[in-house]
């Protein structure tokens, strides 16, 4: 098998070439002018053949002619693909894939992308809006490296880092009855209301808590459209205390009590894989990002 070409041995072949001195190549690659000599003549053994014409200083025979375009290739390859990987090593530049439960999408998801995306501008990010079963599945098959979503049954597969503690409440215009009492309405008090049924229903199915949250009239999955249908007096809909409407939005939220219904939202990633320094930037900003949102939205930190 040939012995490799050794980049150093090829960055001063190019520099005394380009410099015709082997006190140049010696000084630029910091080494003596005797080691540079002795590297030339070790990569002239290798190729077979003399790359300096006998006697001359530093002057290129027929072959070292013809050889240099071909190392000058051969390194400009290298520091490319060296600067590519320390680019990687370093977290600035490499995919991310994560995955976010629709009621963190219209709020939360955008604001962590602006800061990730500020501390790393060539990092590709791919944005999913799932619901929190979907997340799972794709943290589980690693199309995507980060999920942020309600805690589903455990796997062993899956790391699932708790944030917040999440709590339901009824969302409805602020001159609606409900809004006007003091302090938390109970789930029976929604029997006569016209609900309007979004994602996070799916959490609240089959828990005795009225046939409008097993069976809704109108169902409206995205956020903006779901707050706008209220406004315009669709309906009323019930949301978790993280997706809870802006102060500014003419709509109030009351909690839900007798029960009160609550559900562990987190950050996920495969169990036992080492995250590319990029995803890993993108895990702790999640983290970080989704403690500070619970605590501005009033939900409980776990």
């Amino acid at each position: 098998m040939p012995t490799p070409l050794k980049i150093q041995h090829l960055r001063q072949f190019l520099m005394a070439a380009d410099h015709g001195s082997f006190r140049v190549a010696a000084q630029g690659t910091f080494r003596s002018q005797a080691a540079v000599s002795a590297a030339m003549q070790d990569l002239e053994q290798q190729l077979g053949a003399p790359l300096f014409e006998p006697g001359k200083r530093a002057q290129l025979t027929a072959l070292g002619q013809a050889v240099a375009p071909l190392f000058r290739e051969l390194l400009a390859t290298h520091d490319r693909v060296l600067d590519a990987a320390r680019q990687f090593g370093m977290g600035s530049q490499g995919p991310v894939a994560l995955a976010v439960m629709p009621s963190l999408a219209d709020e939360w998801l955008p604001r962590l992308l602006e800061r990730y995306a500020r501390s790393h501008p060539d990092v590709r990010i791919r944005a999913l809006d799932e619901t929190s079963p979907e997340v799972h599945r794709l943290v589980l098959s690693g199309e995507v490296q980060v999920g942020v979503a309600g805690q589903s049954p455990r796997t062993a597969e899956v790391a699932f880092t708790p944030v917040a503690r999440d709590a339901f409440g009824l969302v409805c215009k602020k001159s609606h009855p409900l809004a006007r009492r003091r302090g938390p309405v109970s789930w029976a008090a929604l029997a006569d209301e016209r609900l309007i049924g979004n994602a996070t229903f799916e959490t609240l199915k089959n828990r005795q808590l009225g046939s409008g949250i097993d069976d809704p009239a109108i169902v409206v999955s995205n956020r903006a459209s779901l707050l706008a249908s209220v406004v315009g007096g669709l309906g009323v809909t019930v949301l978790p205390v993280l997706a809870r409407p802006a102060a500014g939005s003419g709509l109030a939220f009351v909690p839900l009590v007798e029960p009160v219904v609550e559900r562990i939202v987190g950050v996920l990633t495969r169990k036992e894989e080492t995250l590319l320094p990029s995803v890993a930037a993108m895990h702790a900003l999640a983290l970080r990002s989704l403690a500070q949102f619970t605590r501005r939205k009033g939900a409980v930190l776990v």
